[in-house]
């Protein structure tokens, strides 16, 4: 199966039926953007490393704190229905059972927390239009943006009436406060074996 999969220039789309087909073909993981479908770059060391730490550390201080929820990493997707997007999250987290969207069995359609790492080529994306197509997911409580060339982290929290409370944490003495699953996380542990600055 041939698809064009650049982004904003592409001059065909796609419906959901062809990117699923797709990734079931190629093995690769592509995003959908309203009909644009997407491929997936790779990440840096940090990346990744940010990566699995986050899915370490937020798993453990959940069990701690007797917290029943699933912890997902990079490879299980998001699904806005409202807005017909996907997206591979870096993490995410369900404290309730998790529900699939009807059309794609691996698309997870109830987060209450999204995690993402920043790099130079997708900060922008994810600040804005990802984050507000985030944003219409109802069960989505919190959205965490990790910084991987300095030690800062940011959370942006949902109250009531859908305003957002926004919270930044920088250095390894700091922690990070996670009010929608009521659990902290050093950042020391979060950026062990990160390498800033090379």
């Amino acid at each position: 199966m041939s698809v064009e999969t650049t982004g904003e220039k592409a001059l065909t789309t796609h419906s959901y039926e062809t990117y699923l087909q797709l990734e079931a073909e190629s093995g690769l993981k592509h995003e959908f953007h309203d009909g644009f479908i997407v491929a997936m770059a790779g990440g840096s060391g940090n990346h990744s490393q940010l990566g699995t730490n986050v899915g370490r550390f937020l798993g453990n201080a959940l069990d701690k704190a007797g917290k029943n929820c699933n912890v997902f990493n990079s490879d299980l997707k998001v699904r806005i229905a409202a807005t017909n997007r996907v997206y591979y999250p870096d993490a995410s987290v369900v404290c309730e059972p998790p529900v699939f969207s009807e059309k794609d069995k691996n698309a997870l359609t109830n987060p209450s927390l999204i995690v993402e790492v920043l790099s130079d080529s997708t900060e922008a994306f994810d600040r804005g239009d990802k984050f507000f197509h985030y944003r219409q997911i109802p069960s989505l409580q919190e959205y965490v943006l990790i910084n991987q060339n300095e030690i800062r982290v940011e959370t942006f929290y949902r109250h009531e009436g859908n305003l957002w409370e926004i919270n930044s944490v920088e250095g390894l003495e700091a922690e990070l406060s996670l009010k929608s699953l009521g659990v902290v996380i050093t950042l020391s542990d979060l950026y062990r074996m990160v390498e800033i600055g090379e």
